[in-house]
């Protein structure tokens, strides 16, 4: 099989495919981490984002010196085959444990707003199934849905703005409190920042993108935009519902809108909009991350089956989330933490090796 991509992205596509691969159109549950310091959960949103801007400038970097803008291609060729394996298997297991905690997501979800006697399960096969549709179809057909989602990421971020001039909104919520200890104001930080770790997709994307292209503007763009977003529901979530209650809310654009939406008419159910489009969210994350998931497959061992491949991966998936623990199971914390490290530390590291071999070859010469 050939796995030469075909490049064809620009900025646009670049913008749009890190905005959509993260959680960020609905902002599915809440912005802190039950049990964690929520009081300054704002400030660390926006402080978290720059870890983030310092990965997408080492892309940039790489990719003015190696012209396949292809990190795993450079990797295979600059490292013994063993190493490479252990770290495209690390990469695919945590992608995989990504999607496995999205769809329990989706499943918690489902219960509890819309299908309430019903099997998890189904709802869940469900969303699998049009999923792998939508991975079968490629990334072409993938990077247009997700340009297409732009104007509704902008909706849910001018709602969350006008909601937060209601008159339930209460500015002494908003300052920062740090009346906790080091350790737990750590834990918490980490926790925002893992909220950005879906843009880790970008090192599978960025071989589709046209050679000469410039990725560092669409890319921090992209992520100060969903830092707008994530801070922005925070400070209106806090302001609206206060401390306590704002840890115990499920899904907080949810809640916010029915506690502010308009007891009749149209405007009624609006709550069920919101839900929609909070599923939206969920399954452009999954179809982008499965997406990300084959693509390693194929990258770690070369399977030449496509349809195969994406009919194995999102039935291990299935198969995966039936046996796993509920979404609100402690377990589930741990799978946040390496998310963290496989979306931010490890492409960081790596990206540095090759920044640096390269560097050290064009001296030698």
């Amino acid at each position: 099989m050939n796995l030469t991509p075909v490049r064809q992205f620009r900025g646009i596509e670049i913008f749009a495919f890190t905005f959509c691969s993260t959680i960020t159109l609905g902002v599915a549950f809440l912005p802190y981490v039950a049990d964690e310091e929520i009081r300054s959960a704002w400030l660390k949103v926006i402080v978290a984002v720059f870890p983030y801007l310092l990965l997408a400038f080492l892309i940039k970097v790489f990719c003015s010196k190696y012209d396949s803008y292809d990190l795993f291609k450079e990797l295979k060729q600059s490292m013994w085959k063993w190493l490479y394996a252990v770290i495209g298997i690390y990469f695919l297991a945590s992608t995989i444990a990504s999607i496995v905690w999205g769809v329990e997501g989706l499943g918690l979800m489902t219960s509890t707003y819309l299908l309430r006697n019903t099997e998890r399960w189904i709802p869940m096969l469900l969303f699998i199934v049009v999923s792998a549709i939508g991975v079968l179809y490629g990334i072409t057909a993938i990077t247009r849905f997700v340009v297409s989602l732009i104007f509704l990421e902008a909706v849910v971020l001018l709602t969350i703005i006008y909601l937060g001039f209601s008159d339930y909104f209460k500015w002494v919520y908003i300052p920062p409190v740090w009346s906790t200890d080091v350790w737990t104001f750590l834990k918490s930080s980490l926790s925002d920042m893992a909220r950005y770790a879906g843009v880790v997709a970008l090192l599978g994307f960025l071989p589709y993108v046209q050679k000469g292209t410039s990725v560092w503007k669409p890319i921090s763009l992209a992520l100060l935009g969903i830092m707008v977003i994530f801070a922005s529901l925070s400070i209106v979530v806090l302001g609206t519902f206060g401390f306590e209650q704002s840890l115990r809310l499920l899904s907080p654009a949810t809640a916010l809108v029915q506690s502010t939406s308009t007891r009749t008419g149209v405007f009624e159910r609006l709550d069920l909009y919101f839900i929609g489009v909070w599923l939206i969210a969920y399954y452009k994350i999954m179809i982008i991350q499965t997406w990300f998931a084959v693509f390693l497959v194929e990258r770690i061992f070369s399977i030449q089956r496509r349809v195969l491949l994406v009919i194995g991966v999102h039935a291990f998936i299935f198969i995966i989330t039936l046996f796993t623990e509920s979404f609100v199971n402690v377990a589930w914390v741990y799978v946040g933490y390496n998310q963290l490290i496989y979306s931010l530390f490890v492409p960081i590291v790596l990206l540095l090796y090759l920044i640096v071999k390269k560097g050290a070859h064009g001296n030698n010469k």
